[in-house]
Order: C-alpha cells, then structure tokens, then sequence
C-alpha cells in the first residue's frame, strides 16, 4: 500500500510539474521508475546524484521529494520491484505449473538466466547482484532486500530439486536446500565475470558444470 500511495504521489507530482512547465510529460509513474532504475543501476547509488535523477526524468527536484522523500527511499523502491520481479519470475519458471520435468525446468531457468547476463552489450551486470557489492555491506534495508531475495529463489529452487529427488532424477541423498543455494552463487558469480568480459561459453559451460551435480 506504502509504495501504490507513492506511486500516486510521483505521478501526481508529475503531472503538477509539467502543469508549471506549460507541457506534458511522455511518461507515466511506472516509466519514470524505470527510468530512475536505469539511473541507479548504471552509475550506482553514490554516483547518481539527484540532479541526475531531475535530469533522467524531466522533473524538479521538489516533485521527486514529494514523491519519495529522498535519494535513499526512491533507490529502495527501485531494488525492491526490482528483486520483486527476479523473485516472481524463479517461481514461475519453476513451479510444476510451468510444465516438464523438474530437472528440465531448473536447467531451463538457470541458463535462461545465464545467457540473459552474457548477452549485456555493455556488460552492466544485473541489479540485484550489483547492488549487493556495492551498496548491501553498508546500508541495511539494502542487505535486507537482497537477503531476502536471494533466499527466495534458492527456495524455489530447493522446491525443484525436490521434486525431481520425488521424481527419481536427482539423488535423496542430496541435500536440496545447500543445492538451491549452490545454484544462486553460481549464477551470481557468472554474474560478476561476466562484467569482466569472460567469454559467454565459458560462462555458460560454468553454469553448466554446476547442473551436473545434481545428476552425479
């Protein structure tokens, strides 16, 4: 509810500043937190000033902090509905609903995201991953956001390997949970090479290597 009334609040603000300009704005609420996401996302909290932010969106910066009160809430609301969406899409990606075997849907899903991270032309990294090095160690409702988010799609993850152990495709003995969380690093650190220009098979037979464990 907090964040559909600032939404409100940013696109009303929106509508009063181009109301003072004496045009309108080509946007709605959700484009211009994407664009501001945009903003965080390439430059980072610290090097993303609020002048930045004026300059991305066409707004004053009155209008911003009515919207949102400062810099650090409006960075929050982007990570947020950011991880929000990774999150989202890891369940459906890997809930019984999507269709195939379990194993099937945990490969597919995880080279999916491989290669969405590999084929970045320039090579930006995702969000969640940049956020959590450069930003998580000192702000903590940005360690809680991504905390949170990383134990969710290893949780769906674990509900897959679950399944497949059910199934007969992956061992009992395996432990699911340390899997799912095996699997989130993995991309996560493919994430981070990535960034360094490491080769995209490279990267993908990385991912790749780390499936194989669940069928050794």
């Amino acid at each position: 509810m907090k964040y559909a009334q600032s939404g409100l609040r940013l696109e009303r603000a929106g509508r009063d500043e181009a109301a003072a300009m004496g045009r309108t704005r080509g946007f709605d609420a959700d484009q211009m937190l994407t664009v501001i996401r945009e903003q965080f996302w390439s430059h980072g909290y610290e090097g993303t000033s609020t002048y930045d932010l004026m300059a991305a969106t066409g707004l004053g910066k009155g209008s911003i902090y009515k919207a949102y009160g400062n810099k650090h809430e409006l960075y929050l609301r982007t990570f947020d509905d950011y991880c929000g969406g990774l999150v989202a899409e890891a369940r459906q990606a890997l809930a019984p609903e999507a269709g195939g075997a379990p194993l099937e849907r945990i490969e597919g899903y995880l080279l999916a995201v491989t290669g969405r991270m590999t084929r970045q032309a320039p090579p930006v990294g995702c969000y969640l991953t940049k956020a959590t090095v450069d930003v998580a160690a000192a702000d903590k409702a940005v360690a809680k956001i991504a905390k949170d988010a990383y134990e969710n799609i290893a949780s769906a993850i674990e509900s897959a390997v679950r399944e497949a152990q059910s199934a007969g495709e992956v061992g009992m003995e395996k432990d699911a949970k340390g899997l799912g969380y095996l699997l989130v690093s993995v991309v996560r650190g493919v994430d981070c090479l990535s960034r360094t220009r490491v080769a995209a098979d490279v990267l993908t037979a990385t991912t790749q290597a780390a499936l194989a464990v669940l069928r050794a």
